[in-house]
């Protein structure tokens, strides 16, 4: 039997019109089920999804969905956060509903989203659900603590793709970057791509945490369509597809090379739709680059 528990809309921001969302669930402290209390623990591990039931603006009717947290349950247990775009597909549903302003009245009259719970019997404990518990290819489930610390990490992100990123630098930051005594900690390089500077998420406070830890973390935000006169990071696509005469597409993946030039030399992250994902894989493949590992999610 599914459990699940009602997660207040705690934030609702528009981050670019009608395109990107930034929503924060935030879950009660207990829940009662059938006569018993149960206390809810939020251990997700950053790169892990929550399973949600918000209303869809073209069925009408409550539908079940993964989001992938951005925010870390170390530092905001039960505060749940992500980034929700409007996918401008026939079929979108919850997408269209989030960015409509029958969400907005949601948010305001504080009304509630009910989110996946596991319950542990003996223990009476609600353990928010995620949707892995092991690291594979096809997630972005963090490695475990005694291990990302001795990591050099390169995360691309396309759009909302840089979502399960920023839980990992929230939660990296939080444990000062895995530095403990003699051990150097973790270098990771964020690489996050989108259209026009309004998509940016969290970027000043991301550019001032590379300023703050210039050892461990690396920023840098790519504008593919639009930029400001003053733009002092990389313009246009860091992939670039290009027809050979064979009829075969060739991926030309030496912007992200400029970025990156030691990816053979660090572990690989990428997250976003799934042509930009596959391009950048295929790039690598064609170009004989081998990165230490390489784990990508999709959409």
């Amino acid at each position: 039997m599914e459990h699940v528990v009602p997660a207040r809309i705690h934030q609702l921001r528009t981050i670019d019109t009608g395109e990107i969302r930034l929503v924060q669930l935030a879950l009660p402290e207990q829940i009662d089920i059938g006569g018993k209390s149960y206390v809810i623990r939020d251990t997700m591990r950053p790169g892990t999804a929550f399973l949600a039931k918000p209303w869809g603006a073209r069925t009408d009717k409550y539908r079940r969905r993964m989001y992938t947290r951005s925010n870390s349950a170390f530092n905001e247990p039960r505060l749940l956060e992500t980034f929700i775009n409007h996918t401008h597909q026939e079929q979108a549903d919850t997408s269209v509903w989030w960015q409509s302003e029958m969400a907005t009245e949601w948010f305001e009259k504080e009304k509630t989203v009910d989110v996946r719970i596991q319950l542990n019997e003996d223990e009476c404990v609600a353990k928010v659900y995620e949707n892995t518990m092991a690291c594979k290819p096809a997630n972005l489930r963090l490695e475990e603590d005694g291990k990302w610390e001795e990591m050099r990490m390169v995360c691309v992100a396309f759009g909302t793709g840089i979502t399960p990123f920023l839980s990992y630098v929230r939660y990296m930051t939080a444990h000062d970057f895995g530095r403990n005594g003699r051990r150097e900690g973790v270098h990771l390089t964020l690489v996050a791509s989108v259209r026009h500077a309004g998509q940016l998420m969290f970027h000043e406070k991301l550019a001032s945490l590379e300023k703050q830890f210039p050892r461990h973390f690396r920023y840098q935000p790519v504008l593919t369509r639009a930029w400001p006169d003053a733009w002092g990071y990389l313009k246009g696509r860091i992939v670039r597809v290009e027809q050979a005469k064979s009829g075969n597409d060739h991926i030309d993946i030496t912007p992200l090379q400029t970025i990156v030039p030691d990816l053979a030399q660090s572990h690989l992250r990428v997250c976003g739709n799934v042509a930009a994902c596959r391009q950048v894989t295929l790039g690598l493949e064609q170009g004989g680059i081998i990165p230490l590992t390489v784990r990508a999610e999709s959409w």
